[in-house]
């Protein structure tokens, strides 16, 4: 069920009609029948893998969190060590198995016909979502480790933890220590939020199939398999729609599902801000899905940080420059899949981040917004210009990316790609200019000014429906 769909609108009216008519208590578990009703039409046996998720991760909780210390005894206590590596261990083995295993499938195929072993093809389908709660619900183990926050005692608040359906399928990666509160409290949705809310929505709704969906279905078919038949120009051109058809895809998927969350007065947290107008590529991933990146700044980059630290304290060791950000960005790559060319992407990051952190040792860090304006649009269009460049092995094979990084510097052809690409590419930068000071701007502006923007959106909404450029959300996927 795509949440651009008449379904969803259907499913989250029906749901609204009778939360509202509940105390805060049964509004929990209306919630909660509700997201694994969702669910279960997404991937209705795979649902067992989330309940089975959920009772050991609510279980371990319980007896991970720090013993009680008198008040004498200063300084926050820690946990049971083991019991936390055991629960990371247990949840990356799981997403491990269904993520992985088709990576491996054709060797293990292989070796079941070597031994004689008659058996169907191996296949194993990744649960819906689950790339994204089982980084979620390894946060909340590490926060109860550490004391930074109790274990949740409720179950069904627990369980909506996991599985609340507007972020279910692909995020945000949302903090059990801020999520899990707004379900203990009480729920009010007013006019402002309701107006925040459907605004959230229509943006995303925008994003998606007025500016993403035309985007991706420009591309040739052909392009990221044999980028070889395509001159620079058109592989510069399909490169950007590239980048922008996948931005605004996963940042309208985010906002729709916070317009949507916002209804049922739970906030959930913002995972774009304008990526590519970053300064720095410290600045893009604090901009680009944002829940995922301060995931692995805290859990994964931090804590690698501070040990090599305490091993030498100084701050040009080359280890401690190096280290925390490559293990942080290959870490990201596999994150969003298997194969060589999910490390290429991340590992290219990582350079990108080693490169930025040496160049600071040589000069004072000037503060991005203290620059001359000439020198932050000079890095801009540098910081864009590289990740562009990184986007080709996070879409191609390896093979077929350095082919494609060839066909970039071969202007022998002078072949452009179509000019539909930059009548698209109009709405996406009117959009990320209004929203270029703060996200809802728009709500402050004259109300004639509001209905004519809806009344825009609404008809380009309508004609890109009659021209069934549809797809799947990309981190639907992931």
């Amino acid at each position: 069920m795509s949440i651009v769909s008449l379904a969803f609108a259907g499913y989250v009216l029906l749901v609204l009609a009778a939360y509202y008519a509940l105390p805060r208590r049964p509004q929990n578990w209306l919630l909660l029948a509700a997201s694994y009703g969702f669910y279960a039409l997404w991937d209705g046996w795979l649902l067992g893998v989330l309940l089975a998720l959920t009772a050991f991760n609510y279980l371990l909780a319980q007896r991970l969190a720090p013993a009680p210390t008198p008040p004498e005894i200063k300084g926050r206590q820690r946990g049971n060590r083991r019991l936390l590596w055991a629960g990371i261990g247990v949840n990356l083995a799981a997403l491990g198995c269904f993520k992985y295993a088709d990576f491996f499938a054709p060797e293990m195929n292989d070796l079941l016909d070597s031994l004689g072993i008659t058996s169907s093809s191996v296949e194993i389908v990744l649960p819906v979502g689950m790339s994204f709660y089982v980084v979620a619900v390894i946060a909340y183990l590490v926060d109860v480790f550490r004391g930074q926050m109790p274990p949740s005692r409720d179950p069904v608040d627990f369980a909506l933890f996991m599985a609340y359906f507007p972020k279910l399928v692909a995020g945000p990666v949302e903090r059990a220590r801020t999520f899990l509160p707004q379900l203990a409290a009480q729920r009010t949705v007013d006019n402002a939020a309701l107006e925040r809310s459907l605004a959230l929505i229509a943006f995303g709704v925008t994003r998606k199939l007025v500016i993403a969906d035309p985007l991706n279905s420009m591309i040739p078919a052909a392009l990221f398999d044999d980028p070889g038949r395509y001159g620079a120009l058109e592989l510069w051109g399909y490169l950007l729609a590239y980048a922008f058809a996948l931005y605004n895809d996963f940042a309208g998927y985010t906002s729709v599902v916070r317009g949507v969350s916002g209804l049922f007065g739970i906030e959930l947290s913002r995972n774009f801000r304008l990526p590519y107008l970053a300064r720095s590529f410290s600045e893009f991933w604090n901009r680009w899905h944002i829940t995922l990146s301060h995931w692995l700044r805290d859990y994964v980059f931090y804590p690698t940080s501070r040990a090599l630290l305490r091993r030498n304290p100084r701050r040009d060791n080359v280890p401690n420059l190096v280290l925390p950000p490559m293990l942080t960005m290959l870490a990201s790559g596999l994150w969003h899949g298997p194969g060589w060319q999910m490390l290429a992407w991340g590992g290219l990051h990582g350079v990108y981040l080693v490169g930025e952190q040496m160049l600071a040792l040589r000069r004072p860090v000037v503060p991005p917004g203290q620059q001359p304006l000439w020198r932050q649009a000079a890095a801009t269009g540098v910081v864009f210009v590289l990740v562009l460049l990184a986007w080709v092995p996070f879409r191609c094979e390896l093979p077929q990316a350095v082919n494609y990084w060839r066909g970039l510097a071969d202007f022998s052809s002078l072949q452009r790609p179509t000019f539909r690409l930059a009548i698209v590419l109009i709405p996406a930068l009117a959009l990320d200019w209004m929203q270029r000071r703060e996200e809802l701007a728009v709500l402050g502006w004259p109300r004639l000014v509001q209905a004519t923007l809806l009344a825009l959106e609404t008809l380009a909404i309508f004609l890109v429906l009659q021209a069934d450029t549809g797809a799947p959300f990309v981190y639907g996927g992931f």
